[in-house]
């Protein structure tokens, strides 16, 4: 896409009052500071974007009095011809103020701004102007590094970067990789792995995983070693075998001298069992008749919840009747109150008196016959004596009914009354039978308050002679025990004890030095894990050395494609960090100068060399603006195949523009 600009109309924007500004391939505008060579160029942003030409979405285009207020109540217009692959399109953008006037009063407030746009005379919304516009430009982003030689200079260099690399030809790690053979390693990792970023990460990891293992081999065969204990085997086997025999000797003397104080034990002990299923015996036989009288209990506990379910239940019948007697009583009396009224009630005959006009004509108004009016009153006599009859016969019908629900409320209150005599007397009678059952339950109470917790087992004639045996088998084991006639025994008891903790000492460290021998073995087998483990080290790091070389070799090759594409300027990409390692970076030069250091003419010829090579790879032309023109020296402007529209600082006090 190749765009052209082919002139500019503006009114009232920023400082300009009035101006047409015509363009060519080449145009070079001219004039002082500040008499509006920049504020063309806002102008064309602002119409495509509605931004100044530094990317500012905010900043002032209404014009200003002497006195800096802004001029009020005028529209802002700026349109644009641009011609876009051969075929013109007249873009246009009016801005108007939105003056609102307050409800209740004569003030007009301001209440923002209100832009129009129009495409060739075409009236647009915003949304589609913004639409076409971006259909032209791809991107706002690109719009600007193709328009102005310094904008892609100020981006990150993250930003620069990102778009450098899209410079370069797409070929794969594996297919690099596969041009030098001393790569060849690195090809099986390069099919499977995103990146080499990936392979280093795994690398690193596999090699800090080995180191690491590394340094733990020596501290355990360190510890190993120590775990070894230094001592003479035979010695101690000799030791052990004297220890032996003295315990042997003393355990005989031992079991000789204990024998007559054992059997008095076990006789004792003997005589204590026989005892003990005796008291369980007895204790048993308490706890059956206990238990017996305890479920006796139960059930006349059980028959009392039940005389005094059924009294509650009596109860609550006898209120419940009480209560249906009440409102009988009183729908009785309501009864009688309502035969009274009914008694009372006579035919009403004053709605029934002959009508005397109905003897008279109602059209010629003369007296009707004698006949005719005899038939009439006849007529209404006989009404009159039926509505009689039917008021007879519903007064008698409705005093027969309340006479027939007074004696059903009669009746009612009856029956009612007996039943609840006979709950009466059912509820004396059951707690008669109430008090029977709690007289029972506290005599069963007694009872079982007079069984005793345990048996007194000395009433048991067997126990009580088991009891004088025992009792006489311990003074006997205790008279022994006090003449001292085991003092031997004791003392060869303590010596046993004393020999038995040695030779516990002695096999413990028998059972060491046999551990020994297992020890060096687990040395010999870490020693060998060592040499593995060194050789795993020493080939990850062979790997990240040649994964690093591989990254160098790519990267020189990336540097060398995308610098190809510039004719002034050069990218260093990648730099050399102290561990040997590349960082990725983006740093523009001109003849080996970095841009950051280049005067105000070298930085806007790199910056036109810079949007030659987009351009290229983007495919689009559009018009660019170069400031500060004069910085350049004469014949050093290169030429581009874009539209350049130049802004020289001049003498000139007015714009002065010239076409090429």
């Amino acid at each position: 896409m190749r765009m052209i600009l082919k002139s500019l109309h503006m009114e009232n924007f920023k400082g300009i009052k009035g101006l047409d500004v015509n363009f060519s391939n080449k145009t070079s505008i001219k004039g002082q500071n500040a008499v509006g060579k920049t504020t063309i160029f806002d102008a064309f942003t602002w119409l495509l974007f509605n931004k100044n030409s530094a990317g500012e979405e905010k900043f002032n285009v209404r014009p200003l009095d002497k006195n800096n207020k802004r001029i009020d109540n005028v529209e802002i217009k700026v349109v644009g011809v641009i011609e876009v692959d051969g075929k013109e399109v007249e873009l246009s953008k009016v801005q108007k103020q939105n003056w609102v006037k307050k409800r209740g009063t004569d003030t007009v407030t301001l209440q923002g701004n209100v832009n129009s746009f129009e495409i060739d005379g075409y009236p647009k919304s915003e949304a589609e102007f913004k639409a076409y516009i971006s259909g032209l430009a791809q991107s706002e982003e690109m719009f600007k590094m193709l328009t102005n030689p310094q904008y892609f200079s100020s981006l990150k260099w993250k930003e620069q970067r990102d778009i450098l690399m899209k410079l370069v030809a797409e070929i794969s790690d594996v297919e690099l990789a596969k041009t030098d053979a001393k790569y060849a390693p690195l090809i099986a990792e390069l099919e499977k792995a995103p990146s080499t970023d990936d392979i280093r990460a795994k690398f690193s990891k596999a090699l800090s995983e080995w180191k690491k293992k590394q340094a733990e081999i020596p501290v355990r065969i360190d510890e190993a070693e120590k775990s070894k204990i230094d001592v003479d085997v035979a010695e101690q086997e000799l030791l052990k075998a004297d220890l032996e025999r003295k315990i042997e000797a003393l355990e005989d003397l031992i079991a000789k001298s204990d024998v007559r104080i054992d059997e008095m034990r076990s006789d004792e002990m003997h005589c204590q069992f026989e005892m003990s299923a005796i008291a369980q015996t007895m204790n048993n036989d308490l706890s059956i008749k206990k238990r017996e009288i305890e479920n006796h209990k139960y059930d006349h506990e059980r028959k009392l919840e039940d005389i005094r379910s059924s009294i509650r239940k009596a109860q609550d019948s006898i209120e419940s009747g009480k209560k249906s007697i009440s409102e009988q009583t009183l729908k009785k009396a309501d009864l009688a109150k309502r035969y009274k009224e009914e008694k009372e009630k006579k035919f009403d005959d004053s709605k029934w008196v002959f009508d005397e006009s109905t003897t008279v004509c109602s059209l010629c108004g003369q007296r009707l016959p004698e006949d005719k009016i005899e038939s009439l009153r006849a007529d209404f006599s006989q009404r009159k004596a039926d509505a009689i009859e039917a008021f007879n016969e519903e007064h008698a019908k409705t005093l027969a009914m309340i006479v027939d629900d007074g004696n059903s409320c009669a009746e009612m209150i009856k029956n009612l009354t007996e039943n609840n005599k006979e709950l009466e007397n059912t509820i004396n009678t059951l707690k008669l039978h109430e008090a029977e059952e709690i007289d029972i339950i506290k005599g069963l109470d007694e009872q079982i308050s007079k069984i005793p917790a345990c048996a007194d087992y000395m009433q048991n004639a067997e126990y009580a002679k088991l009891k004088a045996k025992q009792d006489k088998l311990l003074a006997d084991i205790a008279e022994l025990e006090s003449k001292g006639a085991d003092k031997a025994v004791e003392d060869a008891r303590a010596d046993k004890e004393k020999l038995k903790s040695q030779l516990d000492e002695v096999n413990k460290i028998i059972a060491q030095a046999a551990n020994n021998v297992m020890i060096d073995d687990r040395i010999e087998t870490l020693r060998d894990e060592q040499k593995e483990i060194g050789q795993k080290v020493a080939d990850q790091e062979q790997m990240l050395y040649l994964l690093e070389e591989f990254i160098r070799f790519k990267l020189n090759k990336v540097s060398e494609s995308i610098n190809s594409h510039f004719k002034t300027v050069s990218f260093k990409l990648f730099e050399m960090q102290l561990n040997g390692g590349m960082k990725d970076c983006c740093e523009c030069t001109v003849n080996g100068v970095p841009y950051s250091t280049l005067n105000s003419g070298h930085r806007i010829v790199a910056g036109l060399d810079i949007i030659r090579s987009l351009s290229e790879l983007y495919g689009v032309s559009v018009p660019i603006f170069v400031d500060n023109c004069e910085s350049v020296s004469n014949g050093n402007l290169p030429d581009m195949d874009s539209q350049m529209i130049c802004l020289y600082v001049s003498d000139d006090k007015e714009l002065k523009v010239e076409v090429e």
